[in-house]
């Protein structure tokens, strides 16, 4: 047994790798807030420490054969995904950040090390079989470091980062086209990036069998190894939230099987409905052809929107404040959110699913768009919100049932602020019956980044300051949906128009898991009806302004998109409608938190 003592040189390494990780994150993120930098100030510390600890306490050199490709290894992690994204996204998209792919890059390299350290000081392994395992644990490191190689090659060819489009594609292709595909592209990347993966693998394998045995051993050295490498195994790949699968690739990764997978449950189940569904009329009764507008909002609280909270000493919402005067609009005060939580809140929004009516599911309820289209409407679909994703997917299944559905982040040459959805409205035809669906960004945090710098109202451009950021997101809101409105009624011959948010949110508290209070989930709700529509479904009208004042979960969109449609159907409950004399909810009746409060 030797005496050891941690060198200068790895305590060293330790702060060079915690600074420059950290320095990486910030530079190759775009749109943080200082609670996010602040965080992970915090949290690469331990990355650091882990990642040079094995190799400290073993004395192996951070030049040697077997701490250079474990290090190699880690580097590709932490910078491939969040560095090609960065390229590809900074100038179009107003905020992302991949701190996890740091975490695991660093992590990486005190695994592979930790295992080496615990094969190499082993007595009772003869030679034979620490070279074996040494260099399984090459290839093993080759196999990770292939991901981020291959992503740089992509990158390479296509000028852009892996992203759904693609991933989309290499998981639906059969093998035969998949073949094709490399025979597509050039032939030196392909060849190239091949001769490239297997000179790394040799590479690794040669410095695995010419690595020197002699390491300090010692009880300590072992046991913090051991500890190193098994709590480092359980936190990639254990638990209720495993690192790996949360690194930017592998998550884009499972989305996408995630997202095949429910999509074909709802294909499914859409057959079925869609046989059995039966609405009349089968067509609106309008005298030229007409839309109708959905715009749903993001985490944005009636609390601090002047239109709704009068004593409020901003005014956020100019345009609503003044509209609310006009009869034309009717405001709905008592409005509250089914959940604090998006996916929560919209898969019970756009459908029948909701938190009153026992056996109703997501996945076989009707949706607003299968009413929109048996009521003989075209619909579209623009969001300025994810695509993919565990907190996206059901309203993404619901939207790709429209006729067309498109998202800014499909599209590069968008800056995503919520203004960028405006130019999509020009593509929807004059001359036929649509309704059409705008999902904004709103009020999502961070605030700062949900608006451009020079519309700023309230506080200082470029400052974080949560309040007033808050209310800036808040007025830009009223902004668009005045521009949405605008637009629809001057060129779409704009009959209806509905306005509420997913939820809301308590902008100066931090965002809990949990339940938080109906603070968040009070939202505005509003609805905006033409002078055509008043006269022909003037019952329509009159019912909502008696309701006004009755208390609403927007759960039950759905059957007010029904009642606004004025259908009839089999899959419309009436008594669940606002716009019905029959709505059947009282105050003490109505839940939220999906059920639970």
């Amino acid at each position: 047994m030797q005496d050891f003592a941690i060198r200068p040189v790895y305590l060293l390494a330790m702060a060079v790798f915690y600074v420059l990780s950290y320095l990486f994150y910030v530079k190759a993120s775009h749109g943080l807030g200082h609670k996010a930098e602040y965080l992970q100030l915090r949290r690469f510390v331990p990355c650091a420490v882990l990642s040079v600890l094995p190799a400290a306490l073993a004395g192996l050199p951070l030049t040697g054969s077997l701490f250079v490709p474990a290090f190699l290894t880690g580097l590709g992690w932490i910078t491939a995904y969040p560095l090609l994204y960065f390229i590809t996204n900074h100038k179009v998209s107003s905020d992302f950040g991949f701190h996890l792919d740091v975490v695991f890059g660093l992590y990486l390299t005190g695994w592979f090390t930790s295992f080496q350290v615990l094969v190499l000081s082993a007595p009772f392994l003869p030679r034979a079989a620490v070279t074996v395992l040494l260099v399984l644990t090459a290839l093993l490191e080759a196999a990770f470091l292939a991901v981020p190689l291959l992503q740089f090659a992509y990158y390479a060819v296509y000028g852009t980062c892996v992203n759904d489009g693609a991933m989309m594609l290499l998981q639906e292709t059969n093998y035969n086209e998949i073949i094709e595909f490399f025979k597509s592209m050039p032939k030196k990347a392909v060849f190239g990036t091949a001769a490239l993966l297997v000179v790394v693998a040799a590479a690794f394998c040669g410095a695995a069998v010419t690595a020197p045995r002699l390491i300090r051993v010692n009880p300590v050295t072992v046991v913090l190894a051991a500890g190193t490498f098994l709590f480092l195994t359980s936190y990639f790949f254990c638990g209720r939230k495993p690192l790996f699968p949360r690194t930017g690739i592998v998550e884009l990764y499972l989305d996408v099987k995630d997202y095949f997978r429910t999509t074909k449950l709802y294909a499914d189940s859409r057959a079925e409905i869609l046989k059995d569904l039966h609405v009349t009329p089968a067509r609106p009764d309008f005298a030229k052809p007409s839309s109708i507008v959905l715009v749903i909002g993001e985490s944005e609280s009636r609390d601090y929107m002047k239109a709704f909270t009068e004593d409020y000493p901003e005014e956020t919402t100019p345009w609503l404040s003044r509209c609310k005067q006009d009869d034309h609009y009717i405001l709905f005060p008592h409005a509250y959110a089914s959940a604090d939580q998006t996916v929560t809140s919209l898969e019970r929004a756009l459908t029948e699913f909701n938190q009153y009516d026992e056996g109703t599911k997501f996945y076989t309820s009707a949706s607003i768009v299968d009413i929109a289209h048996k009521a003989g409407y075209r619909v579209y679909w623009y969001s300025n919100q994810g695509h993919l994703g565990s907190a996206d997917t059901p309203v993404t299944l619901v939207a790709n049932t429209s006729d067309v559905a498109k998202w800014t982040k499909q599209n590069l040459n968008e800056v995503q602020y919520d203004e960028s959805l405006l130019a999509y409205l020009k593509e929807v035809p004059q001359n036929q019956d649509n309704f059409v669906v705008v999902h904004l960004k709103g009020s999502h945090f961070n605030f700062e980044n949900r608006y451009p710098p020079a519309f700023t109202k309230f506080g200082e451009p470029g400052k974080y300051d949560l309040i007033p950021n808050y209310e800036n997101t808040v007025a830009y809101t009223d902004h668009i949906l005045q521009s949405i409105h605008d637009y629809c009624q001057e060129h779409l011959n704009l009959q209806a128009m509905l306005y509420f948010s997913d939820h809301g949110t308590i902008p100066d508290k931090r965002r809990s898991a949990n339940f938080d209070g109906f603070a968040t989930v009070r939202v505005p709700l509003f609805a905006w009806f033409s002078d055509e529509y008043r006269e022909k479904h003037g019952h329509i009208v009159k019912t909502l302004r008696d309701h006004k004042d009755l208390y609403f979960t927007t759960d039950l969109a759905y059957e007010l998109v029904c009642g606004i449609f004025d259908i009839r159907s089999d899959r419309f409950k009436e008594e669940n409608c606002l716009a019905s004399p029959q709505f059947r909810f009282t105050r003490d009746m109505l839940k939220t938190n999906a059920g639970r409060a």
